[in-house]
């Protein structure tokens, strides 16, 4: 069965986690060694064969891992390896001395693991899992149901014994939080690296989509061309020869005739304009502005003033990218904010381009979603690693504010 998704990489993190705890547990058993003859301590003592057995189970563990081929299987067998982990470390904990000792930090491990690889709800079933079975040696040792056993046997006063006092600072200090610290940092690289990756992911996908933009914007270019060019002039031709007819064609319907054809030239060209101004190409963003101030005033009992830097040329993608902005604004000021009034600001400042549409209208609603238009706007602008910002309160207009860096689209033409 072939794997798919998130699903491999889940797999090869579980794997890279088996051999961290090898790791950690063999570390463990390594300290055993050495403490153990300096304390005195009998090979059969749990102190060193728990952890053994702690690590041998990694073994059937990685084999089941290996062999399955979803994620809802692998999260089981995570389960299930945690229940049996918790077992051994509990059957340990007891051994050791149960709450006498530091017993209960051995868990540690096995409750990190679980909440961080499970699902949340089999994250908290080991974990009260975890606290049940400590609680159960507990008890069981305190109502005398369960013998209580020392780590070292004939052991007094805990901490006037050189060996119990060893152990618990080679084993239950710096073993224990050496160990942790190994864990987690094992953790943060394996997700660093992780995090890496998507964001290599993140860029090769932003620039793909600056590349979208790019082709989508020369593709308005040249329908916009076509239907100025082209569409317009033969509808200007249709128009002259009609004149020529004029004399032929009786003098309400010619007009009538005249009419729908100034209505198609004046259409095509509201429609090339859309799509992309030819001023933008020839003369640049500020006279296409001015030009789209004065179509939104013809159309509209709209007044828009407009404050715009001249004397500067951009990379041909923002200029659409920031004459769309303005449109799309004057757009959504027309249809719903009620305003009799808009400024339209552009200028420079550092490596920013600034565009600001301002209304004296009714305002956005609180908590109100924006719309289809302004989602664009945002996405189109977040896109190119600029910001959007609404300033608006009910009654009081809207100002909607957009800063783009001046190179952000070359970025998109890379490669």
């Amino acid at each position: 069965m072939k794997e798919k998704g998130t699903f491999p990489g889940l797999k090869h993190t579980i794997l890279k986690t088996i051999f961290a705890r090898r790791i950690t547990l063999g570390a463990f058993a390594a300290v055993a060694l050495i403490v153990m003859p300096i304390a005195g301590i009998s090979w059969f003592n749990p102190l060193f064969y728990a952890p053994l057995a702690w690590f041998l189970i990694t073994f059937p563990f990685q084999y089941l891992v290996k062999r399955q081929n979803s994620e809802s299987a692998i999260h089981w067998i995570h389960a299930s390896y945690f229940i049996v982990e918790a077992v051994v470390i509990t059957l340990f904990v007891y051994l050791t001395g149960g709450s006498q000792w530091i017993g209960n930090a051995f868990y540690i491990f096995t409750v990190i693991y679980a909440n961080f690889f499970l699902p949340e709800v089999q994250g908290y079933l080991v974990t009260g899992l975890v606290v049940a079975l400590y609680a159960l040696v507990v008890m069981l040792e305190y109502v005398g149901i369960l013998p209580h056993r020392f780590l070292f046997p004939g052991m007094g006063m805990a901490h006037t014994s050189l060996s119990y006092n060893l152990t618990t600072i080679l084993v239950g200090t710096a073993t224990i939080y050496g160990v942790l610290t190994y864990t987690v940092r094992s953790f943060t690289n394996i997700y660093q690296s992780k995090n890496k990756a998507l964001s290599k992911q993140r860029e090769k996908l932003s620039d793909l989509s600056l590349k979208l933009v790019s082709v989508q914007n020369e593709e308005r270019q040249h329908i916009a061309h076509e239907l100025h060019d082209n569409l317009g002039q033969s509808l200007a031709a249709v128009k002259l020869q009609l004149a020529s007819l004029r004399d032929e064609i009786e003098g309400s319907h010619f007009r009538e005739i005249t009419a729908i054809v100034d209505q198609a030239i004046a259409q095509t060209r509201t429609l090339a304009y859309s799509l992309r101004p030819p001023l933008l190409d020839d003369l640049g963003l500020a006279p296409s502005v001015r030009r789209l101030a004065r179509m939104v005033e013809a159309g509209t009992n709209l007044t828009v003033t407009t404050d715009l830097e001249d004397g500067f040329r951009l990379n041909s993608d923002i200029e659409s990218l920031i004459f769309y902005v303005i449109r799309e604004a004057l757009t959504n000021v027309e249809r719903h904010a009620q305003a009799h009034q808009a400024i339209v600001s552009l200028y420079r400042r550092d490596d920013s381009v600034i565009a600001t549409v301002e209304d004296d209208g009714i305002g956005i609603p609180a908590r109100k979603p924006l719309g289809l238009g302004l989602r664009g706007v945002e996405e189109r602008v977040d896109l190119v690693g600029g910001s959007m910002k609404i300033a608006s309160s009910p009654g009081q207009g809207t100002t909607i504010t957009v800063e783009v860096p001046d190179d952000a689209c070359a970025r998109g033409n890379r490669g």
